[in-house]
């Protein structure tokens, strides 16, 4: 029986996947589906769900993709049996003598780091292996062709119109106390009904005393948005660290006294006094400790020169973020869409020129960053 394997975090699964699957197994005739989900992929932090969690959703994402659908703890159980490592090079020979005839399913941004895996050599003669191009990834025919070449074994191009999906994203929404569009309303109803998604529902409760409604949309929009840009420019900053930062940097924006905190005289009642209380009252309210969440509520407004991916990200994500419809607001987007750190540059380059236009007083730390950046 052929059968699909299908790795993955799965943190939390979501629409994309099981639409993926599907066409892959009409696409090969295929009759099962084998899902691993990793215990702790070596390219991730900051899980979201534990393991046992995720096996459970994996069964509610993918029930009835294919004739046979197995979840499948393999990773999970060579960890606690001692297993240091879980390499595509190692598991994949042991599915094979389990499963019998396989195919190894993977995206086409994986192919563009397959050089960079354990053995590479050795996976690619494991199996035949499925390579799916998506939203991003063109030519994959051309790409497949190259990476057979080095490698040797059968790889299998397949065009696949669907559109990426960022599980952080999702992970954010969820986070946020909402929705997302690309879960199903089991998966969805499963996080809910098991708190799941409840770890920062007490920070949101206490915005939204401290926030207008209209301040609390802008702090949603700035995590998505920070959130996006750190997955789809693989900027790599932890999870915890962006969502807390986003979540954060307004946290004092309308409620302005210092209540004894010291801030530099200079900011006082200036607009951005309310970064440096932000960063205050983050520690003093929301118990943050993280030196660099602190650090990029600090500088949020103003920027500073010799900033951390970290700061200019949170910083991008305020001035760019989905409420601001305002132009150039958009076309700055989509600069920060096409290059991370253009859209950084852009983004002080019109804040700087702005300030200049209205005859603003520009604070220092403004200035230091046009002189180290423009």
């Amino acid at each position: 029986m052929k059968t699909i394997v299908f790795g993955g975090a799965f943190d939390p699964p979501h629409l994309e996947h099981s639409r993926l699957t599907k066409f892959v197994i009409d696409k090969l005739g295929a009759k099962r589906l084998v899902i691993v989900p990793t215990h702790c992929p070596p390219h991730k932090s900051g899980g979201f769900l534990s393991f046992e969690d995720r096996v459970a959703l994996s069964k509610l994402a993918f029930e009835g993709c294919a004739d046979e659908v197995v979840i499948d703890t393999i990773e999970y159980d060579r960890a606690v049996a001692g297993y240091e490592h879980n390499y595509s090079s190692e598991v994949l020979p042991l599915l094979k003598e389990k499963y019998g005839e396989i195919v190894y399913l993977i995206g086409g941004d994986s192919l563009e780091h397959f050089h960079t895996w354990h053995k590479p050599e050795e996976v690619a003669s494991a199996c035949p292996i499925a390579v799916v191009g998506r939203e991003g990834y063109d030519d994959i025919e051309e790409k497949v062709a190259q990476v057979a070449e080095k490698f040797g074994g059968e790889f299998i191009p397949i065009d696949f119109d669907g559109s990426s999906v960022s599980s952080s994203e999702i992970k954010a929404i969820l986070l946020l106390g909402e929705k997302p569009e690309g879960v199903a309303d089991e998966v969805y109803e499963y996080i809910m009904d098991n708190h799941l998604a409840d770890k920062y529902k007490p920070w949101l409760e206490k915005l939204k005393t401290y926030q207008s409604a209209e301040l609390y949309n802008h702090t949603k929009n700035v995590v998505l948005r920070a959130v996006h840009l750190n997955s789809a420019h693989n900027l790599k900053q932890d999870f915890e660290k962006v969502f807390k930062s986003a979540v954060l940097h307004d946290n004092a924006k309308e409620r302005p006294s210092s209540d004894g905190l010291v801030i530099p005289e200079d900011s006082i009642d200036t607009p951005v006094m309310h970064q440096f209380l932000g960063a205050k009252k983050a520690e003093r309210d929301f118990g943050v400790a993280d030196k660099d969440v602190l650090d990029a509520i600090l500088v949020h407004t103003t920027a500073c020169k010799d900033m951390t991916v970290l700061q200019k990200l949170i910083y991008t994500a305020d001035s760019t973020s989905y409420d601001r419809m305002y132009d150039p607001i958009p076309k700055l987007r989509e600069i920060g869409d096409e290059d991370f750190e253009e859209g950084f540059k852009a983004v002080l380059q019109y804040t700087y020129d702005k300030l200049l236009k209205k005859g603003n007083p520009i604070y220092p730390l403004t200035l230091e960053a046009v002189k180290c950046y423009l």
